[in-house]
């Protein structure tokens, strides 16, 4: 029998000492490799709690972005219409301005022709000039 086997039921005093020495050397290498694989599985997990909390950070930042987002759209939406009222104003002013030059250079025109003096009619639009006739009910309702 070859002397890297022992008999069995054979002490321990009785196995070869260099096999000894490589089964001593190949159980610290399966205690290495245990310890090594237990702090990988360790490394991995963590990294896996780290990318879980990163994803629901990231994932909260997202919401908060597209509350954000509308928030913004809703204010531009606003701030579109209310641009296109006052652009509409500001064209119906510049209009009324041209009116207005319009009417004060024929004016001027005319006082330049002659002495001219404006009536209180154009004054005072308000006011009522002339005749007035009053409109009175007694003929429209006979019983």
């Amino acid at each position: 029998m070859p002397p890297s086997f022992a008999k069995a039921g054979s002490s321990g005093s009785e196995i070869d000492p260099p096999n000894a020495m490589v089964d001593e050397k190949r159980r610290k290498r399966m205690i290495s490799n245990r310890e090594s694989a237990r702090r990988s599985r360790m490394k991995r997990q963590k990294y896996m709690e780290d990318l879980v909390t990163e994803k629901s950070i990231l994932e909260r930042k997202i919401h908060e972005d597209n509350k954000k987002y509308a928030a913004l759209w809703q204010r531009h939406f606003a701030l579109e219409s209310d641009n296109k009222v006052l652009t509409d104003e500001k064209l119906k002013l510049a209009e009324y301005l041209k009116n207005l030059q319009q009417v004060l250079a024929s004016y001027n025109v005319i006082e330049s022709d002659q002495d001219l003096e404006v009536s209180d009619r154009f004054l005072n639009p308000w006011q009522v000039h002339g005749s007035v006739k009053f409109i009175t009910a007694s003929g429209m309702f006979k019983v």
